[in-house]
């Protein structure tokens, strides 16, 4: 679950670490969290907007879990006639590890991947160039997208995902299963 007090002090400590001093406090909020939006998911869509910006800083992404990177991974979208096909590469990961969801018209990847080849067993690497990581994505889904038709699967660390097209199409929440 999403810690706001833990990123509230990992971001200062980012602060610090920039500046090289305090971050000024205020009474007022810089940035209220409007009434009628959801505060936890407008928290992570902010945070998910700061973490791209110190990206194309060279900063390193900021992780909720402490020590495990978070890397977006490499996505295309593909337009046909009557779906879009979205392929998203996550090398490493396992179907379990694994969730896509879409909500508020936002289409969100997210999974996890242990150390490679280690099988769940205790090793101590002694050299690697691939390491255990959190893949997350979020975007807009594509205009027109009928829902109840969303299909996954996952094959050779890839993620193949087909929308549907429908231009009555409404939107709404929906969990794709995964092959």
């Amino acid at each position: 679950m999403f810690n706001v007090e833990e990123q509230t002090t990992r971001l200062e400590q980012l602060y610090r670490q920039i500046a090289g001093s305090e971050p000024k406090r205020s009474e007022q909020p810089i940035a209220p969290i409007p009434p009628e939006a959801n505060a936890e998911q407008y928290v992570q869509e902010n945070l998910q907007r700061l973490q791209m910006a110190l990206q194309g800083l060279g900063v390193g992404p900021i992780s909720p879990v402490a020590g495990i990177p978070t890397v977006p991974p490499r996505v295309s979208i593909f337009e046909g006639k009557d779906e879009y096909r979205i392929a998203v590469e996550l090398p490493g990961v396992k179907k379990s590890d694994l969730s896509v969801e879409i909500t508020q018209g936002i289409l969100r990847i997210r999974a996890s991947r242990s150390w490679p080849g280690s099988n769940g067993e205790a090793q101590r690497p002694i050299y690697a160039e691939t390491l255990p990581c959190v893949f997350e994505r979020a975007f807009p889904v594509p205009p027109f997208v009928k829902f109840d038709s969303g299909q996954g699967k996952l094959e050779n660390g890839v993620l193949s995902l087909r929308l549907q097209k429908d231009p009555s199409a409404i939107r709404k929440d929906v969990e794709i299963e995964v092959a």
